[in-house]
C-alpha cells in the first residue's frame, strides 16, 4: 500500500492496528558509462512493488536523491549532502511517527546514504521508536556470495537488467579504468581506497580522479544477466517481506 494513495481516515485506520512504514532512499550518480543515472532508486522501487505484493506494509514517497558528493563531476549527478539528508529524513519520520508509526524500515539502495541513516537510526531509538536499514545489495551477497559486488558492476547491471534491460547500454560498456593517481606506491584500490603494504587505506576523494566512468568493484558488468537480476530481486524481497513480517510483531519500548 502506497500511503500518498489512501486517504487521510484510510491512513488513520492503518496506524490504528500497525506501526511499520517502508521509506524507499535512492540516489542519482554515475554508474559506469553503461548504466542510468537512478540505479539506486529505481533497484529499491522495483523491490517494493515486488514486497508489496508479498506484504500489506505501508510505504511512503520515496527519496530518489543521495549522499554522493565524491560523485558530482560526473554529469547529471546530484547529492542532497548530509546535512540535508539528515534535515529531510528527520522531518518526513517525525511526522510518520506523529500518526502512530514506530518502525521505520528504510529501503536503501546508495551506500553513502548510510551514515546520515545511522544519525537518523540513533535519534529513532532515542524517540521510542526504530529505524531499521535494509541495505539491498549487502543483503544480496549474503543471501547468495556470487551475487555479491562492487559499484556499477555485475551485481547493480543485473539489477537493472531486472528493472528494465532497455535502460543498460551493453554498447558503451568500458573497463573500470583505475588511475593511480597518488602514485605507484599507492595503487588505487577501489572507492576512496590506496592500497599500501598490502593493506587498504580510505583517501576520501573526488572519484573522477581515481576512475574514468564510476564502475568500480571485482564483478563486471558484462557478467550481468536477467536471469541474474531476476533471481537476485526475487530473493531479497522474499527476504525483505519475511523480516516484515516479523518484525512487526517486535514490541517497541
Amino acid at each position: 500500500m502506497r500511503l500518498a494513495e489512501m486517504t487521510y481516515w484510510q491512513a488513520e485506520a492503518y496506524f490504528q492496528e500497525h506501526d511499520t512504514v517502508l521509506l524507499t532512499i535512492g540516489c542519482l550518480e554515475s554508474h559506469g558509462s553503461h548504466n542510468v543515472l537512478g540505479v539506486d532508486t529505481m533497484i529499491p522501487e522495483k523491490l517494493l512493488t515486488m514486497i508489496e505484493a508479498r506484504t500489506e506494509v505501508v510505504a511512503a514517497p520515496g527519496i530518489p536523491y543521495g549522499v554522493c558528493e565524491d560523485m558530482t563531476s560526473f554529469s547529471g549527478t546530484v547529492s542532497l549532502g548530509e546535512d540535508c539528508m539528515y534535515h529531510l529524513l528527520t522531518r518526513i519520520t517525525d511526522g510518520l511517527l506523529a500518526h502512530g508509526a514506530k518502525k521505520i524500515l528504510f529501503l536503501n539502495g546508495h551506500g553513502g546514504n548510510i551514515p546520515t541513516l545511522n544519525r537518523v537510526c540513533i535519534e529513532l531509538s532515542r524517540k521510542g521508536a526504530l529505524g531499521v536499514q535494509l541495505n539491498w545489495w549487502i543483503m544480496a551477497g549474503q543471501l547468495n556470495p556470487a551475487w555479491a559486488g562492487g559499484h556499477g558492476g555485475g551485481e547493480e547491471t543485473a539489477g537493472m537488467l531486472a528493472v528494465n534491460p532497455d535502460l543498460v547500454h551493453f554498447d558503451r560498456l568500458r573497463e573500470q579504468e583505475l588511475i593511480n593517481d597518488l602514485g605507484a606506491d599507492f595503487p588505487t584500490d577501489g572507492f576512496d581506497r590506496v592500497t599500501f603494504g598490502g593493506i587498504g587505506i580510505p583517501v576520501p576523494r573526488d572519484v573522477t580522479r581515481y576512475t574514468t566512468n564510476g564502475w568500480i568493484g571485482p564483478d563486471h558488468p558484462k557478467d550481468a544477466t536477467v536471469e541474474w537480476g531476476e533471481e537476485m530481486l526475487t530473493a531479497v524481497a522474499d527476504y525483505i517481506a519475511a523480516f516484515i513480517e516479523a518484525f512487526e510483531k517486535v514490541e517497541v519500548k
